[in-house]
């Protein structure tokens, strides 16, 4: 029996579990804080930590190993596991895959995230099978992925995915990537979190609000899909507001790729019948051809989705096949 060492390293957790080959975690998906802001060792040293833990609640060590999957933010330079430029982490040319094949001394394989959960999704997900598969995530930012054929597109340059930084609106914010009006500064949650901070800061009323007490620093999604439920007016114009956006720019996608299935993945994407309305009726309005509302699915990995990728990743570079 093979078994492979599987890390998510996120701007705010990280996660690490243990896989047998037959695709299993042999392991709880164990969580530890990410040391974000305090310098690419720290983080580093974090990671190692989780990871050892982890093995040894498996029961197992580094020589149990037959390789390592690891999903990191980027960008990223996944031939070599190099991490070009990641702030947050203090990660600027780190050579995260050295480093880790140094530290276990096995094959270390390392992916985007949102690269993985189309490879989740197009390998084990509600996606699988499918030629063409497009992953989108709505959470912090917007990330996402292509598989075609079970495998990731990487482009030439290996960037190809970066859905956040379609340009929607030309006189739109400036972005962190240089851009101007990104998709992801309308359709992400940290975008949907910040119009309700300054709604709340303008004296806006919705019972949304009042489930946090009218504290900004408390909003997150959940009280916009609850107080909707209850018919808040507030709460269902701004569903609406984020499947409009977000329609648009699965519109731009779906013109470009046709895809035979998009995948929506983060809390937004199980949000109520109003959010999936308003998407699907700019799908229908910009989209060039008929495209079937059945063919946007919701992930059903959730928050695992990306390390079940990392599997998928380790599992075909070793043996060529799941």
């Amino acid at each position: 029996m093979k078994y492979y060492l599987i890390i998510d390293i996120g701007g705010t957790k990280t996660t690490s579990v243990v896989f047998n080959d037959q695709g299993e975690p042999i392991t709880e998906f164990k969580v530890k804080k990410s040391r974000t802001y305090e310098g690419e060792d720290a983080v580093f040293q974090n990671t190692i930590e989780l990871a050892y833990e982890v093995l040894e609640e498996a029961g197992k060590t580094k020589e149990d190993l037959a390789g390592v999957g690891v999903a990191a933010p980027g960008p990223l330079d996944y031939r070599t596991g190099l991490i070009i430029d990641v702030p947050m982490m203090g990660w600027k040319n780190f050579p995260l895959g050295d480093r880790l094949r140094e530290e276990f001394g096995v094959p270390v394989y390392v992916e985007n995230d949102g690269n993985l959960g189309a490879l989740a999704e197009a390998n084990v997900g509600v996606a699988k099978g499918e030629q063409v598969v497009l992953y989108q995530t709505i959470s912090t930012g917007c990330g996402g992925g292509i598989a075609i054929g079970g495998e990731i597109y990487h482009g030439r340059s290996g960037f190809a995915g970066e859905f956040g930084h379609m340009t929607i609106n030309f006189a739109g914010p400036r972005c962190g990537c240089g851009g101007s009006g990104c998709f992801e500064l309308y359709a992400s949650g940290t975008a949907v979190n910040q119009r309700m901070k300054r709604d709340i800061r303008s004296g806006i009323k919705s019972a949304a609000f009042e489930s946090i007490d009218y504290d900004p620093e408390k909003v997150n999604g959940k009280i916009l899909s609850d107080a909707a439920a209850e018919g808040d007016a507030y709460a269902i114009d701004m569903l609406r507001q984020e499947g409009y956006y977000i329609g648009v720019g699965l519109s731009n996608l779906i013109n470009l790729l046709d895809p035979d299935v998009i995948v929506l993945a983060g809390g937004m994407a199980k949000a109520d019948k109003y959010f999936r309305y308003s998407m699907m009726n700019e799908i229908r309005r910009h989209a060039c051809f008929p495209f079937d509302e059945d063919r946007i699915r919701v992930s059903e990995l959730n928050d695992k989705v990306v390390a079940y990728g990392a599997y998928v990743m380790v599992k075909k570079a070793i043996d060529g096949s799941l």
